[in-house]
């Protein structure tokens, strides 16, 4: 009993002083040091992650010129506007579809188009920017209206899609990711020749993908959401839809989310309240986190959303504007989803320095940090963690307690996660068994992958 006891008090003494250290290496270490040792340490899971919107732009391009992932498929970019009486609106430089879409558009708007893997090298330099915010003045509108359509002939090839899901699981995997839950769209899929894939079809797809060795590998478990975009006229059936296929597909998909601008007021909340009261007399067990308080203005949208049956919570960020429902979720039954990137480049909180994260934490309202679009923002989760400790000074333990809560309230398998929190739990131990001695001498090992965006904003000379 004396052993157990000195183990106990032992373990204890070490873990206190590991997070004294850790304050300590916050005030002295460098910019590289810090973003090393955050990349290095062990991360929960990704909750909001949009799928077709996470691939860097190199690897959209190396999955979309490569004939062994498009089976066949071209695909062209748009570079010129000609004004032919069937030129696509509205006009997007570097929009880019696939050969069926091309073929159907006559000569004269056809060239306005280059093959993607045959742009002149300043050529793709442009197309691999446009997909991303990497220029002054880049904000909502240009995501929402013009980087999201640019994609859109991309991400409607499944097979597409899945290669490059594989090349970030690895990229993710090497992060020390363990878990991603990633939105994925569940009709709106074509094959080569513009025909319909069935959402049957890309659920294989994306069973393969995960089967595959190198995926395997990574050591990244996945589940998928899959996302319905709220102010679509027929919202209502793809709700209904996506319930049917959840129930026949629990394996793989874990859930549903609605998604898409919250300043369309066409997606309010209510609108579907009685769309999901139907649908629970009829199903049990169908997991929701939904897009809320993503706006600008004070308001409701959050409570209205728990309302609807939601467990999770997309953004949150005007929560903070309604007390009532700010208290009740102290609670601990919903977590918000907290993206600190996007956010910033979304101009939600241009200065994050007011952001609402710090309040939600240190109150008791659950919450994990998220990577959102990181394909567009060209960024990653060590950017997020990064971020809230330079902005916000987060402790050791609020660190590790949002990345236990981001696979606690995951809507994996309950075994699942039981097993990935016990995983994660040893996988933590001994990385401060490893920098137990010197942070310093131990980075000097740590080969990190800095972001575009970390290189930019974070790691500036």
């Amino acid at each position: 009993m004396l052993k157990m006891f000195l183990l106990a008090a032992s373990v204890a003494s070490a873990q206190v002083t590991f997070d004294e250290r850790f304050e300590q290496f916050k005030r002295t270490a460098t910019p590289e040091q810090l973003y090393a040792f955050l990349y290095a340490m062990p991360k929960g899971g990704d909750l909001h992650h949009h799928g077709s919107l996470a691939a860097y732009p190199e690897e959209w391009f190396a999955a979309a010129t490569d004939p062994a992932v498009t089976r066949g498929n071209t695909f062209f970019t748009r570079l010129r506007y000609s004004a032919c009486p069937d030129s696509l609106e509205p006009f997007l430089r570097y929009q880019t579809i696939a050969r069926y879409a091309f073929l159907k558009l006559s000569p004269c708007a056809q060239e306005e188009y280059a093959r993607l893997d045959q742009l002149s090298p300043e050529r793709r330099q442009g197309w691999l920017s446009a997909m991303r915010l990497d220029q002054p003045g880049e904000g909502r509108d240009e995501f929402f209206e013009q980087v999201v359509n640019r994609l859109l002939g991309l991400a409607r090839d499944p097979n597409v899609l899945a290669d490059v899901m594989a090349r970030y699981l690895q990229r993710y995997g090497r992060e020390g990711i363990r878990y991603v839950e990633t939105q994925l769209g569940l009709v709106g899929g074509v094959d080569q020749e513009g025909q319909p894939y069935p959402p049957a079809k890309v659920a294989d797809t994306m069973r393969a993908m995960l089967a595959r060795p190198e995926v395997k590998a990574s050591g990244v478990t996945v589940r998928f959401l899959i996302t319905v975009i709220r102010f679509r006229p027929d919202a209502e059936q793809r709700i209904e839809e996506a319930y049917a296929f959840l129930d026949q597909n629990r394996d793989l998909f874990a859930g549903l989310n609605l998604a898409g601008r919250e300043d369309n007021d066409k997606g309010h909340a209510l609108r579907f309240l009685e769309t999901f009261r139907k649908l629970r007399r009829q199903y049990s067990g169908i997991r929701l986190s939904i897009h809320a308080g993503e706006v600008d203005s004070p308001g409701t949208q959050v409570r209205d959303t728990l309302l609807l049956g939601a467990e999770r919570i997309g953004h949150g960020l005007n929560l903070i504007t309604d007390p009532n429902t700010l208290v009740r979720m102290r609670d601990r039954r919903q977590l918000v989803e907290i993206n600190l990137v996007s956010n910033r480049l979304l101009e939600y909180f241009p200065n994050l320095d007011l952001h609402p994260f710090p309040e939600y934490l240190r109150t008791g309202v659950p919450v994990c940090l998220n990577t959102d679009d990181p394909g567009v923002w060209d960024s990653n989760l060590t950017d997020e963690y990064f971020t809230a400790i330079r902005h916000f000074r987060l402790t050791w333990a609020e660190m590790k307690q949002m990345a236990r809560d981001s696979l606690q309230y995951s809507f994996a398998p309950s075994e699942v996660r039981r097993l990935m929190l016990a995983n994660y739990d040893i996988a933590l131990g001994n990385f401060e068994n490893r920098f137990a001695k010197s942070f310093p001498e131990t980075l000097k090992s740590v080969k990190p992958e800095p972001s575009g965006y970390a290189l930019r904003n974070i790691l500036v000379k």
